[in-house]
């Protein structure tokens, strides 16, 4: 109890505590003075401040000084660390590689079954005109590069320096060079290269013996080259302009159908091959396909079910059944009579084979065996065109406001080809007001999928064929065309070379993704795009709505001529003996100016200079080696 009591009495001493107020002697301003810091003196605060900038503007002129002709340490060109090295020495790295890259190109070995093959890959292959220059990989402006990456910490104000210079401390600055690897032709090289290297993969399939009974052909595992994968290794060596060899192995590529995998249908199949025959018609037409044939026609889908191979139904449909059928539709072709678009050939609407509903119909048929012959009908699609009268009125077009042709005089059936193509593809584009239109985008990837063929080239010492050449035709069109009706020019370059075709200063090259041509429909209305190719010309057109605008175009002015090489005789073992086979003649290199104004009804004024730099074309011909024995 004692022990309870005194506690009791502690905690009671505590609460009366609580109750304790003391009273101070001091005033309010006092107290306040006292539990705040005391203020700084403005100039006190300015002194500081500018001893603060003075130390760190010293010590940024102590740290230039001291890197006064050499990279700030921090800074990287292509993941090559350049920090202490003086300028001229960074450049003369980079100038030295990117010499042997120019030169000797890129290698890559190939590793396989068969052993190694050695491919070389050029920065490009020199066509038999300058715009059939196929480029494989550009290292583009590193110069430029190099000059940013020594300029960093080095431009804007003390503070602003010194700011990025700081930077340097903790962080790497990473500059990288501007090198491009051209996918689609470098892909296309390559593919030539390894055709008759690499093991072919085959598809186990059914096929028929003589006596009519069914087997399965096993199928043969093959090689396939990651083609992702060797572009970005291709891609990392430019990086850094890396002139080491690239050693690459194959993969292994199993077809999805194998022989394990059909022996579950073989019975079906022999079903199939002893049931009916398939019967297409239509109007009267028929096409017929014996069910020994239609037993081989079957796989397995990516469900691993038996199904007919959509590839070999397509490929009978082109050869047999579109030529008779199809007949697509075709848009209105217009043209300026006394000052009004009128149409001069309307649109025809047509009709196409509705290839999904073929397929499927064939399906269907399989899956049921029958003794008698399936018939099945062949339906069509009917499809409008997309430029008709119609769309002239909704969109209100109704004036020509610029047009180009250009002539193709003495180009090769390939070429002529892939301009008829690349026209077709923008021929009826609606451009929206301020849209900016590509060529690039406008005419789409440039495979032979979508009909566009391969030119020769030449490349060591042979005339070999690549995808290219016949579309800058186009871009040095539509140039010319965007100029006329005065829209401003986003993106544009000039051929390396000067091209017969279009003379300098005023054409344009496009190999996508990059170089593009691109202008911009600034106008407040729709514009129409329409092209023809007619004999050797290429007509493009633009309608929509004349806004008062004019366009000023000058002729180039030539300067710095550098005389054109000598004739380049290489020996070729793909012609015949004494043979010769030779590129356009040689032009001079030069540098072209032409100045580009517009004039808008508000009384604006936007002004462009097209400055292109032509290096000197020689004429190369291959002499033939090839002896012809009978």
């Amino acid at each position: 109890m004692a022990h309870h009591h005194k506690k009791h009495k502690i905690h009671h001493a505590r609460k009366n505590v609580t109750h304790i107020k003391i009273r101070s002697t001091k005033t309010p301003a006092e107290i306040e003075y006292a539990t705040k810091p005391p203020k700084i003196k403005p100039k006190i605060k300015w002194l500081i401040l500018g001893t603060i900038i003075a130390l760190v503007a010293s010590l940024g002129l102590m740290f230039e000084y001291s890197y006064s002709n050499s990279f700030y340490p921090g800074v990287s060109i292509g993941g090559i660390a350049v920090g202490g090295k003086n300028f001229n020495e960074v450049l003369t790295l980079f100038q030295g590689q990117a010499s042997v890259l120019e030169h000797n190109g890129l290698e890559i070995s190939l590793s396989a079954e068969k052993g190694i093959l050695e491919v070389n890959i050029p920065t490009s292959a020199t066509g038999l005109t300058p715009d059939k220059i196929v480029e494989y990989f550009s290292l583009g402006d590193w110069r430029t590069t190099i000059f940013q990456a020594y300029q960093f910490g080095r431009t804007g104000s003390v503070l602003e320096r010194a700011k990025d210079q700081l930077t340097l401390l903790f962080k790497m600055k990473k500059f990288a060079l501007p090198a491009t690897v051209r996918d689609e032709a470098l892909w296309s090289l390559i593919s030539r290269e390894s055709k008759d290297f690499l093991k072919e993969t085959t598809p186990a399939n059914f096929s028929i013996t003589k006596t009519g009974k069914v087997t399965i052909t096993p199928e043969k595992i093959g090689e396939v080259i990651d083609r992702k994968r060797l572009i970005t290794a291709i891609q990392k060596n430019l990086d850094s302009f890396n002139v080491s060899p690239i050693y690459f192995e194959v993969g292994v590529k199993i077809p999805n159908a194998t022989e394990a995998k059909l022996q579950q249908f073989l019975k079906f199949a022999g079903e199939v091959a002893e049931a009916h025959n398939l019967i297409l018609e239509f109007n009267g037409y028929k096409w017929k396909v014996r069910n020994t044939v239609l037993a081989t026609w079957l796989t397995l889908d990516n469900k691993n079910q038996i199904s007919i191979d959509d590839k070999k139904i397509e490929s009978f449909l082109e050869k047999n059944v579109l030529p008779v059928v199809d007949n697509p539709p075709r848009n209105s072709r217009f043209a300026m009579e006394n000052g009004i678009l009128s149409e001069t050939s309307p649109g025809k609407s047509g009709n196409v084979v509705d290839m999904e509903k073929i397929t499927a119909n064939i399906n269907q048929a399989i899956l049921l065996p029958q003794k008698n012959d399936v018939h099945i009908y062949v339906e069509t699609i009917h499809v409008e065109p997309k430029i008709t009268q119609k769309t002239i009125d909704d969109y209100m077009i109704h004036d020509l406001v610029g047009s180009a042709k250009t002539s193709f005089v003495g180009s090769s059936s390939d070429r002529r080809h892939n301009i008829e193509v690349g026209v077709s593809k923008l021929n009826g584009m609606l451009i929206a007001p301020g849209e900016e239109f590509s060529a690039v985008l406008g005419i789409g990837p440039v495979t032979e999928e979508l009909g566009f063929v391969k030119e020769s080239v030449i490349k060591d010492h042979k005339t070999v064929k690549e995808l290219g050449g016949g579309l800058c035709q186009i871009a040095t069109t539509l140039f010319r065309m965007a100029l006329n009706a005065g829209l401003p020019i986003t993106e544009r370059t000039n051929h390396s070379y000067v091209v017969s075709y279009y003379g300098p200063g005023l054409d344009a090259t496009i190999y996508g993704p990059h170089p593009d041509f691109r202008f911009v429909n600034d106008t407040d209305h729709y514009l129409l795009l329409q092209g023809r190719v007619s004999g050797s010309t290429v007509t493009l057109e633009l309608y929509g709505q004349k806004d008062g605008r004019k366009a000023t175009i000058s002729d180039p002015i030539l300067s710095d001529h550098i005389p054109a090489p000598d004739t380049k005789y290489e020996l070729s073992p793909d012609l015949p003996l004494n043979t010769q086979k030779c590129s356009e003649t040689p032009h001079d290199g030069l540098t072209a100016e032409a100045s580009y104004r517009i004039d808008y009804p508000n009384g604006t004024v936007r002004e462009q200079i097209f400055k292109s730099v032509y290096k000197p074309w020689y004429r190369t011909c291959l002499v033939g080696t090839k002896v012809t024995s009978y």
